[in-house]
């Protein structure tokens, strides 16, 4: 039988003893968060993976109807956990990898000391008047609409948002052709589940002590939907970065870096 450390392609370096596990977000893979790895290198046993039908995961990870949805992939990252015996682990999400990996951590709790959620929102999807996920329905069919026509087109739309004011043509081009390396057979049923779902009734099974980190000026994640998880986590902070766009670890990795060291390596995370 195939180990799953072998279809999540994953990846370990660094020279500390506390592990932690890196989870990308949509359209990704592990190279995104190769700026920021030579700031936690000294103080962490950095565990990489691929989900899977991303980067170089195995082609037979890949489940179509299972890893159409964010709970198939915290699966994976669930028995990856029994693999590798993790016990007191950080979990290090971006965006949709941050609810990957907060749903993994609720079915295995003692795998992990502390969840670390980089832009991540529990939804997409404006519910008025008590929730703001940042869309409306309209916008948001009209996003997947606009995959279904065009991948380029939304590849580039995309990228250009998500990046907001802390893009530049090289970082756009390169986070464009991450989207377009995916085939559009994995990325639209998983936008499709992640953009007009929800994931709000999980949070309270959330035991598992939680640090949000999020951009202050996010197109893709509202600061509203940052507190709102802040709000629902149990033992949870909230740490706003004075930054542009949705990829801190691509744009900003020095900043994001020195909020995960003084919050995680000094607090023993």
């Amino acid at each position: 039988m195939t180990s799953i450390r072998h279809l999540l392609n994953v990846n370990e370096l660094g020279h500390g003893t506390t592990p932690l596990l890196l989870i990308h977000g949509l359209g990704c893979d592990q190279t995104v968060w190769r700026r920021l790895l030579p700031m936690l290198e000294n103080d962490y046993r950095l565990i990489l993976v691929d989900l899977a039908g991303f980067g170089y995961s195995a082609p037979q990870a890949y489940d179509a109807k299972r890893h159409g949805t964010p709970s198939g992939h915290a699966d994976d990252i669930a028995a990856l956990c029994d693999e590798l015996n993790l016990e007191d682990a950080v979990m290090l999400g971006h965006s949709i990898g941050g609810t990957i990996g907060m749903l993994a951590s609720i079915q295995r709790p003692k795998a992990f000391r502390r969840l670390a959620m980089v832009c991540s929102s529990a939804r997409y999807l404006d519910d008025p008047p008590d929730y703001r996920g940042g869309y409306t329905r309209e916008q948001l069919e009209s996003l997947m609409q606009l995959m279904e026509q065009n991948y380029q087109d939304w590849a580039g739309t995309v990228s250009r948002v998500a990046l907001g004011d802390a893009a530049t043509e090289s970082r756009q081009l390169n986070l464009q052709q991450r989207f377009l390396e995916v085939s559009p057979d994995v990325l639209r049923p998983l936008a499709n589940s992640i953009f007009l779902g929800d994931t709000r009734h999980h949070l309270a099974h959330v035991t598992v002590p939680s640090l949000i980190v999020q951009a202050a000026r996010d197109a893709m994640v509202p600061l509203e939907a940052a507190q709102y998880l802040q709000q629902h986590l149990s033992e949870s902070e909230l740490v706003v970065l004075d930054t542009g766009g949705h990829y801190p670890q691509l744009t900003a990795p020095d900043i994001l870096a020195k909020a995960l060291q003084a919050r995680l390596v000094m607090q023993g995370g």
